[in-house]
């Protein structure tokens, strides 16, 4: 069995002109591990989770994610590397003009997925997250718990090996 971590940070550092987001930060996530961050707001823990992915790319250190060094990729193998990693953002960017169980497929819509097939794992997910009754309703019909379950859902629907969490 590999005992490499999921997720691997080291010596990461970002700055956004003299503020100082994270500093030579190095952290380890197990398979499997349930790995939280906790601090006030402005502390780093939104820049902390796009870094571990490449949505921010740290000034200095390696952000490596199953083995492979994200910070050494660039284009089209970043884009194929990160697809094993899904994040639900703070602000869930549900798209307001698509109903439930259509922001639950989108992921597999983009991976070529057959319209039958999405619209089985969307209304699967809708199911698993307790939303199977919303699979017709936008995002602005939903409350605020029920628009987290669905991005939730949205995030699990490509089976994605890492998932990150902007707000538990």
């Amino acid at each position: 069995m590999d005992s490499s971590p999921s997720i691997r940070l080291s010596g990461v550092t970002k700055r956004f002109g003299d503020l100082v987001a994270l500093d030579d930060v190095s952290l380890d996530v197990a398979p499997g591990e349930i790995f939280g961050i906790l601090g006030r707001s402005g502390a780093g823990k939104s820049t902390l989770l796009r870094t571990a992915n490449l949505l921010t790319r740290p000034d200095a250190g390696t952000v490596e994610v199953a083995g492979r060094d994200l910070t050494a990729l660039r284009g089209r193998e970043l884009r194929e590397a990160r697809s094993q990693t899904a994040m639900i953002f703070q602000h869930f960017n549900l798209l307001s003009n698509r109903n439930a169980a259509s922001n639950v497929a989108l992921p597999l819509r983009f991976r070529g997925v057959k319209r039958a097939a999405r619209r089985e794992r969307a209304l699967e997910l809708l199911d698993l997250v307790g939303l199977s009754d919303k699979a017709k309703a936008y995002p602005g019909q939903l409350s605020g718990g029920q628009r987290q379950r669905l991005a939730i859902a949205r995030a699990l629907a490509s089976g994605p090996d890492v998932l990150l969490s902007d707000e538990a």
